[in-house]
């Protein structure tokens, strides 16, 4: 048997040199059979494999330059076990009611190696402690953005329970259609410089002209938590002040807050900067922000672009009390509702136009005044329960950010009301102010 190759989109090609990682951590009663829950949770693998068969296979370029994943006949994602004794790490008890910080655990001993070379597409490793078990995956960003990482993880964990209670294996069918992710075949009818209008974050440099971020500051993590009626309660004040769009929504409260706080936290400290720029970068997922339907909600790729809110002044941000706030989330929607698939076929427009010598820079500084921003919050408990006596407890993920950061982590709660864990990283003495800060605290809980 030949090959398969799957030849991914141009959009693709820009998330090569990214790992993405998750963690999830499961209460396991004393009478479950580890054993057996191993061997569910392997055949949950091979199903979930079985439906999106190109999780087991390479990156690698072909002759015409294309990203492609590679997949030799009887090819399977990598499954590591590793069981751990009571002296080698916590228990699964103890990791609850450190309340899994990110600041007090390492992370790396519940995931895979990663292997130099060939470029694996993902590989997964199940730990057992004491009392539970991780789920660890990481994955290459040009195989796919959360939406498929989510697909995916969803297969493994419902594969897994219908094995375990004798039910029948789920099904899905992906959506590979790369053309709305690819530069237009017959060539872009916009100019570089629209390119660019469209794409703010972005500018074109010579290779040689090229200066990296200087090595980022020392970072301090955090989980908060924010409930619905928190949530809500932040809306309430937001609403009567807006002006420029029709609605926000949960999430364009939650960043608002976040972005407006952690500015107010960097003057506390850099009042000189109060009339510097300040952005807010978030990526969107344009699978159902296609009016014309040429892409799906079953797209299995990447379909996400960064888009920028901003840049306003710093001081902006931080004055008129929920005017400011208000203002921050209408950016935030503005953001939002300017990017769609088109925005797609600019960024991969624009880096077809770029010669050898050029490379794309990114405008935004993370370590300065602006802040990135993402969301997981489409996962569940639901989601990713494994059956038996098992329970999701937790979801974490390693943050590879090399500055200001704030993730949105999954619903864990089971009750009527929602309940976001949040991630959030920032440089020491910054995260200081901000974990003092009464405005922040006032919607945001300190986890760990």
């Amino acid at each position: 048997m030949n090959d398969m190759k799957y030849e991914l989109s141009d959009l693709d090609k820009t998330g090569i040199t990214k790992i993405v990682k998750i963690l999830l951590f499961y209460e396991l009663q004393p009478t479950i059979d580890t054993d057996q829950l191993i061997t569910s949770l392997a055949e949950g693998v091979k199903h979930a494999t079985s439906q999106l068969p190109f999780m087991a296979g390479s990156l690698e370029f072909n002759e015409y330059g294309k990203l492609c994943i590679l997949m030799p006949p009887g090819s399977q994602v990598k499954l590591n076990i590793r069981r751990f004794e009571s002296t080698e790490q916590k228990s699964i008890s103890a990791l609850v009611e450190g309340s899994f910080s990110p600041d007090n655990m390492k992370f790396t001993e519940f995931l895979p190696e990663e292997p130099v070379a060939p470029k694996q597409v993902c590989a997964l490793q199940i730990s057992i402690v004491e009392g539970g078990l991780i789920l660890g995956l990481w994955m290459n960003h040009a195989a796919g953005d959360w939406s498929s990482i989510d697909t995916f993880v969803s297969l493994i964990c419902q594969s897994c329970k219908a094995h375990r209670e004798g039910l029948k294996m789920p099904t899905y069918t992906p959506d590979l259609n790369r053309v709305p992710y690819n530069a237009p075949a017959t060539g872009s009818t916009f100019s570089r410089q629209e390119h660019l209008e469209k794409l703010p974050i972005f500018y074109v440099t010579e290779k040689s002209q090229f200066k990296p971020q200087p090595p980022p500051p020392a970072f301090r993590s955090s989980i908060y938590r924010i409930s619905e009626p928190s949530i809500q309660q932040l809306k309430a004040r937001c609403t009567p002040y807006l002006t420029e769009v029709d609605y926000i929504t949960s999430y364009d409260c939650i960043s608002a807050l976040a972005w407006t706080s952690i500015t107010r936290a960097r003057l506390n400290l850099h009042p000189e900067k109060s009339s510097s720029p300040s952005r807010f970068v978030h990526p969107i997922d344009v699978r159902t922000r296609d009016p014309e339907k040429n892409t799906s909600e079953h797209y299995f790729g990447n379909a996400v672009i960064g888009s920028q809110a901003g840049p306003t002044t710093a001081k902006t941000l931080v004055t008129d009390g929920d005017r400011g706030v208000a203002a921050a989330a209408t950016l935030i929607r503005q953001s939002i509702n300017s990017t769609n698939l088109s925005t797609i076929s600019h960024m991969t427009s624009l880096m077809k136009s770029l010669t050898p010598a050029e490379t794309l820079g990114s405008q935004a500084d993370f370590n300065d005044m602006d802040v990135f921003m993402n969301t997981w919050y489409s996962g569940s408990a639901d989601k990713y329960d494994i059956g038996g006596d098992s329970r999701s407890v937790a979801f974490r993920v390693p943050s590879s950010l090399p500055g200001a950061c704030v993730v949105i982590l999954p619903n864990f709660s089971r009750g009527a009301t929602r309940v976001f864990e949040v991630f959030v990283q920032m440089e020491v003495k910054v995260h200081e102010v901000l974990r003092k800060d009464p405005e922040f605290l006032r919607y945001f809980e300190v986890v760990a």
